[in-house]
């Protein structure tokens, strides 16, 4: 790994374009565009006053500054120099500023949330956006980008409304939430869920479809128990997990299908973990020679990986987080293979946000691990593996202090980057951990970072400047292969839809199915559950399905001309929904009008014999 020069920046601002070409800082009045690779300057443009925040627009055309203190908006363009937009919001104050999806308009929001407001660039009109609630996270952008998703409050009571931004920010419907005091609202990676989820005082998350429906209401606790809430929030890639970590120290996985808690995932602290036994969702170690972990069948043990920061040529009169980058030490990982117990740390009562529960939640890229933190022990990473096999996969303990900022890789499925605020990176994997030094000449520590959108690099930032951390080519790792995805059901039906995958050739074998669960040409046994027989074990054992929901799996005879379009096709899996298709038909059961085709055809074709 190789190291940039350090870059001088006011207040820790660097952020990287959408596409991971240039770098925009902050020096006092000043935003200096460079280019990713070589961090030479680009481009350098003035704002009025100092600035506080820098945002890109999704296509990287645009920048745009924000100036609180005078309550101005300054958006510059890459491809016209020349060209500058201005927004003075004049005495009703700017809290904050996000770009439109279609880089083309950008909101402001007021001091006190007075009024959220929606400038256009390109024809140079203004929308306003009344009654928005009093929360940092009040909107929302669909992943397509076409719809915004608005909390508001009107009446005493909470709404949720939803914009088209492609008909002049038109409000398609308006609803009233079941929450007492909503705080933030989170889409669906697939677009086709909204969750809101209450304040800290209330364990309670909503389900909203995005037609306005109410799916379900889903709380940990009964209605007499007065206990906190969610702290974090976070959709598996495909959205078919989400996972809500609370203050109790547990994080809650619950499926799309009928939005009940399928695990939920125990934090244990001030009791041993030995890695030789594993650990179980629910804080217990997995059962050994067909023993039973509570009700529900488990797994044979699995090992669990277990790092700790190691420094060599560290004094031992000083704590470890005390040291800085000019002592002469160097950092790496350890594998223990003894028992480890995770101390707790005491919250201190008379802050207003002790530092309790689970306060980070990230799914990995492929969605196969899960990595959390517990605010009660700052310093640990919990990694979750959420494939065949629910268990706790990796711990990863670190002396030089809390971990401050985690991100996982966009383009490797599995490789998690993250830092302590110290002058170490530390990077993640399942093969096993590395621990990368910054030059100690830099005197840098590390306290965020950034992937790049390549893969290939890593923006460390620290308060008053920022590098970038360059991965050789052998550092790259190979992908994973898809995760398993369970068709999907029809609720107004409760019809299983059509997924189509193709193949090579007649005889080629069906690797492309889920976890190689290939199917013969006889007809398969019918489904005795909607997710298939492919599932995950610990997805099928906590899944109750109703016993009338059946799927016959048949696999259709193909002819000569079939065959023939069959071959010339690629083999990558292909799950479009389709109602008739000429490959492998994969949780489809044949329809009575084919059958009857088939059986008038064989009945004339006998008739023509005789």
């Amino acid at each position: 790994m190789n190291f940039s020069d350090v870059v001088k920046v006011t207040n820790g601002l660097a952020v990287l374009s959408s596409n991971g070409i240039h770098i925009a800082s902050g020096s006092q009045h000043k935003v200096f565009i460079r280019i990713a690779n070589t961090l030479q300057i680009f481009q350098i443009y003035s704002c009025v006053d100092i600035v506080q925040n820098i945002l890109w627009s999704a296509d990287s055309l645009f920048i745009l500054t924000i100036l609180k203190h005078r309550g101005i908006v300054q958006i510059f363009s890459l491809e016209n120099p020349d060209w500058t937009c201005k927004v003075d919001e004049g005495s009703a104050g700017l809290l904050s500023a996000v770009w439109s999806p279609d880089s083309r308009h950008f909101l402001t929001t007021t001091d006190f949330y007075l009024r959220i407001t929606v400038w256009s660039i390109s024809e140079v009109s203004v929308s306003y956006l009344k009654f928005p609630k009093a929360c940092a996270n009040n909107l929302a952008f669909c992943p397509g980008g076409r719809y915004l998703a608005l909390l508001e409050r009107r009446n005493f009571q909470d709404h949720l409304s939803l914009f088209d931004c492609r008909l002049q920010w038109t409000i398609l419907w308006n609803i009233t939430l079941d929450t007492d005091d909503a705080v933030g609202l989170v889409w669906s990676p697939d677009g086709r869920y909204i969750l809101v989820y209450d304040n800290c005082l209330r364990y309670k998350a909503s389900i909203y479809s995005v037609g306005g429906k109410h799916l379900s209401t889903y709380c940990a606790y009964k209605p007499t128990q007065e206990l906190l809430g969610i702290k974090s929030v976070s959709w598996s890639p495909t959205g078919q997990l989400l996972a809500l970590g609370s203050y109790d120290q547990k994080c809650r996985l619950l499926n799309d299908f009928n939005w009940t808690c399928l695990a939920c995932l125990k934090h244990p602290v001030n009791k041993p973990i030995d890695p030789s036994l594993g650990l179980s969702p629910s804080g217990r170690p997995l059962c050994v020679d067909n023993e039973v972990d509570g009700d529900i069948e488990t797994y044979r043990a699995h090992r669990i990986d277990i790092y700790e920061e190691f420094r060599t040529g560290v004094s031992s009169d000083l704590p470890t987080n005390l040291k800085g980058p000019l002592d002469s030490s160097t950092v790496q990982y350890k594998l223990l293979s003894g028992p480890v117990t995770i101390q707790s740390i005491r919250p201190d009562p008379n802050q207003a946000f002790p530092k309790v529960g689970i306060g980070l939640t990230e799914f990995s890229s492929d969605g196969r691990f899960l990595v959390t933190r517990n605010d009660n022990c700052p310093n640990v990473i919990w990694i979750w593996s959420v494939d065949r096999r629910l268990s706790l996969f990796s711990l990863l303990i670190h002396t030089s202090g809390c971990v401050s900022s985690l991100m996982w890789d966009p383009r490797c499925s599995a490789r998690l980057a993250l830092c302590t605020g110290s002058d170490a990176v530390f990077l993640w994997t399942p093969q096993g951990c590395l621990a990368v030094q910054a030059p100690t000449h830099f005197n840098f520590l590390i306290s965020s970072l950034v992937w790049l959108s390549t893969g290939d690099g890593i923006l460390l930032q620290s308060e008053n400047e920022f590098c970038l951390c360059y991965l050789d080519s052998g550092d790259k790792f190979e992908k994973h292969k898809p995760l398993w995805k369970p068709p999907k059901i029809n609720l107004s039906t409760g019809k299983f839809h059509q997924y189509e995958i193709k193949r090579n050739s007649i005889n080629e074998p069906d690797h492309c199915l889920p976890f190689n669960n290939a199917v013969g040409n006889e007809d398969c046994d019918s489904l005795s559950n909607p997710f298939g027989e492919d599932a995950p074990n610990w997805l099928k054992q906590h899944s109750k399905i109703s016993s009338d929901t059946t799927v016959k799996v048949r696999r259709r005879s193909l002819s000569s001309c079939d065959k023939r379009n069959v071959t010339n096709k690629e083999s990558k899996p292909s799950r479009v929904l389709s109602s008739l298709s000429i490959g492998r038909q994969a949780w489809l059961a044949p329809s009575p009008n084919i059958k009857l085709a088939k059986k008038s055809a064989t009945q004339n074709t006998t008739t023509t014999k005789r």
